[in-house]
Parts: structure tokens; C-alpha cells; sequence
């Protein structure tokens, strides 16, 4: 009986330490209707013991999706993104984005769009991203 318990409590202990993803606010830039990329916002919280990182993510709404990051304002692709244990990392205009290239129709103020991050140990997380008016009006160089 005691091997039992102990490894009920080891068990727990375990699921304790893991991440725990948690996906607020996220948005959607409304483009243009001759723009073919948007990129999408949110704030990635991690409530667990241990770190974990944003590898990829896909959408209903264009081709292709990449994790990119604006710097000196330009944007460039990143391999992943560190989501610190305990913390949040904020995605948003100027900074961490998910670009979405290669939009299969214009995006307008209203529509949603289903959004799948993907981790390396908390795996998918959907997420429903509405369409917004874009903030702060940043316009980038698309520099790879």
C-alpha cells in the first residue's frame, strides 16, 4: 500500500514541475484586403515549474505560418520561443508575432481565426483569435 501512495505522490509531484500553457487575449492585425500576411498576437502564460517553448503554430486562414520576431524594424523568422516557467511572454506589434503568409482571403474586422501552437512538452494548444484593426500602425521591411 505504501508503493502505491508513494507513487501517487510522485505521480503528482511530476505534473506539478510540468509547463501549463495558458493563451489570453489573443487577436488577429486586419489587413488590407490586397495584403496577402497578417500576424497574430496573444499573451502566453506558463503557470507551471519548467520552461517550455513555442516551436510552431498553424492556422485556417493562410498557407503558411512563422514565428517571427521584429528587430530594428524589420521582421525575421525564430526558431522558437522561450516561454519562461512562471513567466509570460507577450506577443504584439513591434515585437513576437505569428506571421500569417499567404492568406487564402481578405480578413476583415469580425472573423475569427483558429490558431494551433505548438510546443515542445505542453504539445497543441488551439486558440481562437478574432480579427482586429491593427494598433499602433507598424509597418515593416519583410527581411528574411
Amino acid at each position: 500500500m505504501k508503493k502505491v501512495l508513494l507513487g501517487s505522490l510522485f505521480l503528482a509531484g511530476l505534473s506539478l514541475a510540468q509547463p501549463k500553457i495558458e493563451v489570453k487575449d489573443a487577436w488577429v492585425r486586419e489587413v488590407p484586403p490586397t495584403s496577402k500576411m497578417s500576424a497574430a498576437y496573444m499573451v502566453i502564460e506558463n503557470k507551471g515549474r519548467e520552461a517550455d517553448k513555442l516551436v510552431d503554430a498553424s492556422n485556417n486562414v493562410s498557407e503558411i505560418t512563422e514565428l517571427h520576431e521584429t528587430v530594428e524594424g524589420r521582421m525575421r523568422r525564430v526558431k522558437a520561443i522561450e516561454i519562461p516557467a512562471g513567466g509570460k511572454v507577450e506577443l504584439k506589434p513591434g515585437g513576437l508575432h505569428v506571421m500569417l503568409i499567404n492568406l487564402k482571403k481578405p480578413l476583415k474586422e469580425g472573423d475569427t481565426v483558429e490558431l494551433t501552437l505548438k510546443f515542445e512538452k505542453s504539445g497543441e494548444v488551439k486558440v481562437q483569435a478574432p480579427v482586429r484593426k491593427g494598433m499602433g500602425g507598424h509597418m515593416h521591411r519583410h527581411g528574411h
